[in-house]
């Protein structure tokens, strides 16, 4: 609840619903309708593959795939979509919402848009044994690979069900409350709490009491314009299909004792990937906001930018005042976007902009020994650059561990993307310049280390010691003990700083790692070296970090840093886990198995990620304990305060086998 007279408050929902209080703000009661269509998408697929021996040595994979990704279309009731380029005759500018048989719909057909026709990917791989020994395998290729656009977004199924027309939310915020309130029953206007109807009141019989009724149908079935409308959740179909090009030599050895060592190089080039998931299409442009600065928001004539019968419909819609000339003003701010008939032209799964890319190369050295005198094993060693715009991935967020996290099946470890909401630089810093944004990938790991082993125990029969019949040879015979050893170099660095009308991005102006070498301690107390970054706005020049000000051009620079620090990561990884296992046969077929497993069996703790992986740039408190924008009470910039991963931990098994 909120005291009505200090406004402070917040508390306990159960206390706010048994008092009949109803929040103010338009979203007091709120309820939607939504239709459940029921949609269906369509894949076809063509393949050709064929291998040519061009000599007894050399063997040619030659192949080619066609694809036709469809997207969605539904079954019971049209489909509604926005387009952005298409003029609008109603209001006089591009952008309009449309539906399944109008002029405008993409391909004429019942799919929200057609599919991409140029999907062909070829494949041409290839594989030499150069040597008459037979030791040596060369291998190569080039590959190309598409995926369904729909297939790489989170929730496809939800682009008809919060199409256009077709999802409506209703909020209602007055009140019954005749008794405590007569003089306002219905809580118009008011501020904090609205009583709906207070326990109090023991006359009124609150099961008469009923809010105003839902509509029984949608506003997609009569082909409403839906000019004026705060949100439209809109499907934006990519221009082509995401792609994913892959290139790679190896070269692969024999070795004597049962050895083989494998070294490659590889590399992909993505493009059309899911580039930004929260893309916003009707916003005023960098060079507007710059512009106009605290005169952003300011009402002015509509007829400065529009006129005719497009300047009637604005102050139609939104019931237009009237300066002192008579002249009908809306805030400059809805006059300069693109869409000014609209409010928010994105939404969450279903507006995805295809526009994100990547570039990889990596080098694999792999070393592994055959089973033999009970050991085998294999190590593998990489080391790679990842570089792509900055919301590439961004569905996949979730910053996590490479130990509890792979074991529960959920990401393969910690080379998901991460960051929902810029913490790893996920959104663009200029909307008018993305390319600028093009970094280190958020899932950039320039190395890696892995190396997995099996040795069985040499006791009991067929070993090497003790290896006579008997009940000693049931209980120390028979054991195999595998090991996995991971170590992964540190995920790379974000900083954000205190914003300025544009962005969080921090200047970069010196080098994030300290000088010298520092303690673990020293390293857990600041992993990050604050007099590496300055806000956006600039040095504390005439104290403007104590007394800023929207209107001072400083309010409107760009950060200096890049999305992601090249050079400098958080801290590394590294883990053992181990496992003890032995078979107890009571025929060829009939058998227990007993496990031992140990995770992180050195119980090593390796360092968290300082300020919860989310580090913002602060100082603290002046000298005098004054504060200001930078110097904040409490900050700990670059402090780590937790660990990557769980403890040791033991797990004991028993399976039988029949």
């Amino acid at each position: 609840m909120v005291d009505p007279n200090s406004g402070l408050g917040g508390g306990a929902g159960l206390a706010q619903f048994m008092l009949g209080a109803v929040a103010s703000g338009g979203r007091g009661s709120f309820t939607g309708v939504m239709w459940k269509p029921y949609e269906r998408f369509r894949y076809w697929g063509w393949y050709w593959q064929d291998d040519f021996r061009i000599r007894p040595n050399f063997t040619l994979n030659v192949g080619v795939r066609y694809e036709l990704n469809g997207f969605f279309r539904t079954r019971q009731r049209p489909n509604s979509n926005f387009c952005l380029g298409c003029p609008n005759p109603t209001t006089g500018l591009l952008g309009k919402v449309i539906y399944q048989g109008d002029a405008d719909w993409p391909g004429h057909g019942q799919d929200v848009a057609p599919p991409n026709y140029t999907s062909i990917a070829p494949r041409l791989n290839f594989s030499w044994t150069p040597f008459a020994n037979k030791k040596t395998v060369i291998r190569g290729g080039y590959d190309v690979f598409y995926t369904n656009a729909l297939a790489s977004i989170n929730s496809p199924g939800q682009s008809a069900a919060n199409a256009p027309g077709w999802n409506q939310e209703y909020d209602w915020n007055g009140s019954f409350d005749t008794v405590t309130n007569p003089s306002n029953p219905n809580c118009q206007p008011f501020t904090g709490e609205c009583v709906a109807f207070p326990l109090s009141d023991t006359t009124t019989d609150k099961r008469t009491l009923t809010t105003p009724p839902l509509p029984s149908s949608f506003p997609a079935q009569r082909k409403d314009p839906l000019i004026g409308i705060g949100l439209l959740q809109f499907f934006t179909p990519p221009s082509h299909d995401p792609m994913m090009e892959s290139w790679g030599l190896e070269i692969e050895r024999e070795l004597p004792g049962n050895m083989m060592i494998d070294i490659g190089y590889v590399g992909s080039h993505g493009t059309h990937l899911v580039g930004e998931a929260f893309r916003q299409f009707n916003y005023v442009h960098t060079a507007d906001v710059v512009k106009w600065k605290t005169q952003l928001d300011d009402e002015v004539p509509i007829t400065n930018y529009y006129s005719g019968q497009t300047a009637a419909l604005l102050a139609q819609v939104y019931q237009a005042g009237q300066d002192a000339n008579g002249n009908f003003v809306l805030p400059r701010s809805l006059l300069l976007k693109p869409y000014p008939f609209y409010g928010a032209l994105s939404t969450l799964q279903n507006n995805t902009a295809f526009d994100g890319t990547s570039i990889y190369h990596g080098m694999n050295l792999r070393v592994q020994k055959r089973f033999s005198h009970g050991l085998d094993f294999i190590a593998a060693y990489t080391v790679s650059k990842k570089i792509a715009n900055a919301e590439t991935g961004q569905l996949a967020t979730m910053l996590v561990d490479p130990i509890h996290w792979a074991r529960n099946g959920q990401l393969g470890g910690r080379a998901g993307a991460l960051g929902w909401n810029g913490g790893f630089g996920g959104s663009f810093q200029d909307p008018d310049n993305r390319k600028a944004d093009r970094a280190v990938a958020a899932d950039d790991i320039p190395q890696i280390l892995n190396i997995a082993a099996t040795y069985e125990l040499p006791f009991g029969i067929g070993r090497q010691f003790l290896n006579h019949a008997g009940a000693l040879n049931h209980l120390v015979g028979g054991w195999v003990l595998t090991g996995n050893f991971d170590a992964e170099s540190g995920l790379s660095v974000y900083v954000s700083c205190p914003g300025n009308q544009i962005t969080g991005r921090c200047n970069l102006i010196g080098d994030p790692h300290f000088p010298g070498s520092r303690s673990k301690a020293d390293r857990i107390a600041d992993w990050i070296n604050p007099a590496a970054f300055q806000p956006p706005f600039g040095p504390n020049d005439d104290n403007f970090w104590g007394n800023y000000s929207a209107a001072d051009p400083r309010a409107y620079l760009f950060g200096t840093e890049g999305a992601r620090l090249p050079n400098f990561r958080y801290p590394g990884f590294w883990n053992v886990d181990t496992k003890l296992a032995k078979e107890f046969h009571l025929s060829e077929s009939r058998y227990f198995e007993f496990r031992w497993e140990v995770y992180n069996t050195l119980n090593h703790q390796n360092l968290g990620l300082p300020n919860d992986g989310f580090p913002s740039f602060c100082l603290p408190p002046l000298p005098n304990g004054n504060t200001d924008l930078v110097h904040q009470a409490g900050c700990e910039f670059g402090r780590i305060t937790n660990v990557q991963t769980d403890p040791r931990a033991m797990m004991f098994g028993l399976r039988f086998f029949w």
